[in-house]
């Protein structure tokens, strides 16, 4: 956990604290266009699976939580708070399931500086609602 970017470590550190999910990947957006890659980084995100002895159902009950709490106290502007379950193939008879939560700013077109400070806020306020 050392590792993990400073602005994104509060929001996995209450996911994981809620012993719902167990985190593995993370990362706290990157809005510059000096820090853009052929990925597109201008999104925050939590990748996490369910932890040992718990549904998939708890998990999605945890995301419900957390986007519809989100979306009635806070809204969608300036940051547009998302979960999805992503399926990628491992092998010919295994697909991992992963969930990811993410952040996103609602303009794209706001300066750098502005998109980090609503991720930044957006991740406070996601961690309060936890």
């Amino acid at each position: 956990m050392d590792d993990l970017e400073p602005k994104i470590r509060p929001l996995v550190t209450a996911l994981n604290k809620t012993g719902l999910v167990r985190t593995f990947s993370s990362c706290e957006g990157h809005f510059a266009p000096e820090e853009q890659t052929l990925v597109d980084r201008n999104q925050a995100e939590v990748r996490f699976v369910a932890a040992e002895g718990v549904s998939v159902d708890e998990v999605e009950a945890l995301l419900a939580f957390l986007l519809t709490s989100f979306k009635t106290r806070h809204g969608l502007i300036p940051v547009k708070v998302t979960a999805y379950k992503l399926y990628t193939p491992v092998d010919e008879e295994t697909i991992e399931e992963t969930f990811v939560l993410d952040l996103r700013p609602f303009n794209r077109f706001d300066s750098p500086d502005r998109k980090r400070a609503d991720i930044d806020r957006a991740i406070e306020q996601v961690v309060g609602l936890m």
